[in-house]
């Protein structure tokens, strides 16, 4: 079972509230998607401590953030914690310059997914507001208004829920690999826990 609910304004927020998880969405010129999934598509199906995403089964831990784009190229996951620490294709953790978390999966040639996550084996993520941004690396053709890109944010915590965040860029953007409320390269962001 799926729902969907989607909001697109200049400036679009959502708060959502499932299995006692709470996420407020605040996002410029983006399209907010929040969806909760409790079907399953991966074969063989995922163990306990993953989730499905475009078939492929993606460690969740405490909480996963995971990437997609519509065509095939080279996008980069960022994922700036409620600490100030940055974690992509430079930074991939586990350490304290990415507060545990983990890039454990980067794509360079197909439409994701990419995955960071923090182990339930590992500490908590840090509470308060994460900023999720996308890096392009290498596309063709290149993103433009007649070759748009359209890129999706799955946020999944443990409890189960996901919620889904997508932009499109009709330009190549890019903020150096950081990321932040004013990053011109922001999908969104998200309140943990």
């Amino acid at each position: 079972m799926t729902t969907t609910t989607t909001v697109s304004t200049t400036t679009t927020t959502t708060t959502t509230t499932a299995a006692s998880i709470s996420s407020t969405q605040t996002t410029n010129t983006t399209t907010a998607v929040t969806t909760i999934i409790t079907a399953n598509s991966c074969s063989p199906s995922c163990n306990s401590q993953q989730t499905c995403i475009q078939s492929i089964c993606l460690n969740v831990g405490h909480l996963a953030c995971v990437l997609v784009w519509s065509r095939s190229g080279d996008g980069d996951i960022v994922v700036t914690t409620p600490n100030g620490k940055t974690i992509n294709y430079q930074n991939i953790g586990p350490s304290s310059s990415t507060d545990q978390g983990i890039l454990d999966r980067d794509d360079t040639s197909s439409t994701g997914p990419e995955n960071i996550y923090w182990p339930s084996s590992g500490s908590l993520p840090p509470t308060g507001t994460y900023y999720m941004c996308f890096e392009s690396y290498s596309f063709s053709p290149t993103i433009s208004s007649s070759d748009p890109l359209t890129v999706t944010y799955h946020t999944v915590h443990a409890s189960g829920a996901f919620f889904n965040y997508t932009r499109t860029f009709t330009s190549v953007l890019s903020d150096s690999y950081n990321c932040g409320a004013t990053s011109s390269t922001l999908i969104g962001s998200f309140t943990y826990p």
